[in-house]
């Protein structure tokens, strides 16, 4: 990335926009925690990039609505370290790696941000993703919707781990069994369902496995796999075993997992 130009300077909090591209939308409960514990010696600047004529801010946005609810809700003059020159996707990329004392960034966030910013795993993740028909638009709202994935980080391993090839195979299997139903897109079931096909590769019969996954909800999976206490996600692809060997008198897959 290009080093910026960059200077201090007070900025009027009325002037300093959120970009709601890569942006997380404002956690006001955090807000008031920073005003409840509010320590002048502690603010750091607000880190704002100039761009088109406008001030955006890209670390800092809930410091800086603390301090407007400081000052009784009414917009004040606040110190920024102001960024020139930087691009949108610039802005993105500083967004997603900020670290520090700052609060950690959002997987889901971070992966959004990072895809403006065109990283070029995350383009090809999203690209694979929805070659497939599933949307993945790094976006927490809308959890019980089907053909859409909330568990970003989860599959954006499995995609570095095991590659693009892979990730579609999982991704068509599981759409495949359950028609793209939510729940079948929670991290449970998706990475329950990669332990079982990784661990059994070249075992198992994917006939037999989408026959007999169809006739179990995954909710049921879910919450049978929730129902042990230990084994983390390795309990759910136990589940998918055990639902694979039910009434089969030869090719029973011993457990491995």
């Amino acid at each position: 990335m290009n080093e910026f130009k960059t200077e201090y300077s007070q900025i009027n909090s009325k002037s300093i926009i959120s970009e709601p591209s890569y942006q997380r939308m404002v956690d006001f409960s955090r807000v008031k925690k920073i005003v409840s514990n509010f320590n002048p010696n502690l603010v750091n600047p607000i880190k704002v990039s100039f761009r088109d004529g406008k001030y955006y801010v890209f670390d800092g946005q809930h410091t800086l609505k603390a301090l407007v609810a400081k000052n009784n809700n009414k917009d004040l003059m606040v110190e920024c370290k102001v960024y020139y020159g930087m691009t949108l996707e610039d802005e993105a990329k500083l967004f997603a790696e900020q670290n520090g004392i700052s609060r950690t960034v959002e997987s889901a966030q971070k992966l959004l941000s990072l895809y403006i910013a065109k990283d070029i795993d995350v383009v090809d993740f999203k690209e694979t993703v929805e070659s497939t028909g599933i949307k993945c638009n790094f976006r927490k709202m809308g959890t019980g919707e089907n053909w859409r994935i909330v568990c970003y980080k989860s599959l954006f391993d499995i995609y570095l781990k095991y590659g693009k090839q892979h990730l579609i195979d999982l991704l068509k299997l599981a759409t495949e069994i359950w028609g793209g139903e939510s729940s079948s897109l929670r991290k449970e079931i998706l990475i329950g369902l990669n332990i079982f096909i990784t661990t059994y590769k070249g075992e198992y019969n994917r006939k037999s496995l989408v026959t007999k996954l169809q006739k179990v909800s995954p909710i049921t999976i879910y919450r049978d796999g929730k129902a042990v206490l230990t084994g983390g996600n390795k309990r759910f692809a136990r589940i998918i075993l055990n639902v694979y060997n039910r009434n089969a008198s030869t090719n029973r897959l011993e457990d491995k997992i």
